[in-house]
This record gives C-alpha cells, sequence and structure tokens, in this order.
C-alpha cells in the first residue's frame, strides 16, 4: 500500500484500488444567534448590492455594444450562446420558485415574542422585497433575461446582414 492513500489494496498490476469511501457522512453545524445574524446583513446586503451593479453594468455595455455592432458573434455561436444563458436563466427562475415557498415559511421556534421576531427577521432575510435572498434571484433572472435578448438581437442583426449581402451578391450575379 502506498502512503498516505488510505486503505487501498495491491492487485497483481501494482496498482493501488481507490480508497473506500464511506456511505454515510456526518457534518455539525452550529446555529446561529440573532447576534451573529444582525451583524452579518449588513456585509451581505452591501455584497448583494455590489454584485447586483457589476452584473447590471456588464449586462448594459453587452447591450449597448450589441445594439452598436461592436458585439459580433457568428449566428451558430450567438445561438448556443443564447441557449445557454436561457438554461442558466431557467434554472435561476426555479430556483427562485422552490426557494420562495421553502424560504417563506415561518420558523417554528415557539409562540413566544422572541420566537416571532427572530422567525419574522428570518423571513424578512429569505423573502424581503428589497434585500432577500429570493429577491437576488430575481434580480439574477433579470439580469440573464437581459443578456439573452441583447445575444438575441446582436444575432438577428447578423443573420439580417448575412441575408443582405447573399441577395446583393445575387443580384449582382455572384454566387453566395
Amino acid at each position: 500500500m502506498a502512503e498516505g492513500t488510505g486503505t487501498g489494496t495491491t492487485g497483481t498490476t501494482g496498482a493501488d484500488t481507490p480508497p473506500v469511501t464511506p456511505d454515510v457522512t456526518t457534518s455539525v453545524t452550529a446555529p446561529i444567534t440573532a447576534e451573529q445574524l444582525a451583524a452579518a446583513k449588513p456585509v451581505l446586503q452591501q455584497g448583494l448590492l455590489v454584485d447586483k451593479a457589476e452584473a447590471s453594468n456588464a449586462a448594459a455595455k453587452l447591450d449597448a455594444a450589441a445594439d452598436s455592432g461592436k458585439l459580433t458573434l457568428d449566428v451558430d455561436a450567438a445561438d448556443a450562446l443564447i441557449k445557454a444563458v436561457d438554461a442558466a436563466r431557467d434554472q435561476v427562475m426555479d430556483l427562485w420558485k422552490r426557494a420562495t415557498d421553502q424560504l417563506a415559511t415561518p420558523l417554528q421556534l415557539g409562540e413566544n415574542p422572541v420566537a416571532k421576531a427572530i422567525s419574522a427577521r428570518f423571513s424578512d432575510l429569505a423573502v424581503g422585497e428589497d434585500s432577500g435572498a429570493a429577491k437576488a434571484l430575481l434580480d439574477l433572472f433579470k439580469v440573464l433575461d437581459d443578456i439573452s435578448n441583447a445575444l438575441s438581437r446582436n444575432r438577428d442583426t447578423i443573420r439580417d446582414a448575412d441575408e443582405e449581402a447573399e441577395k446583393s451578391m445575387k443580384n449582382a450575379g455572384g454566387s453566395w
């Protein structure tokens, strides 16, 4: 057995077999306190705002490049890219649909005022209109949708230009 490879055994070829992976794994999680949550929220919100601003800025630049004709892709490459962006956009929407229902479920911490306040706070962090995780997913969906639309416009412009060039060439007696 080679040093550091676990419980592998040597066969007739002299190669080690991979170590056996256990079927059961355990993990330990520590509950988050209300103070930790309150301390983390501004940092998380700022990170979401920065990420959203960067994604929106990138989408706006892509949109402007597509509109000005500076973005050039061949039609097949554009179709492949649009398909990939649309798939990502659809995955984000599916995640949003699943997560929103799950995240909006009140925590079952009890019926006392503190438990209700904590439950409401977690719900706001999860699905709050201005800063919740669900809102961040919707924002990402919108950015991906904008990118898909810009790419589609660019592809259509290229396709129209190619068709026009082919038509002009044929009218001039050439072949395409």
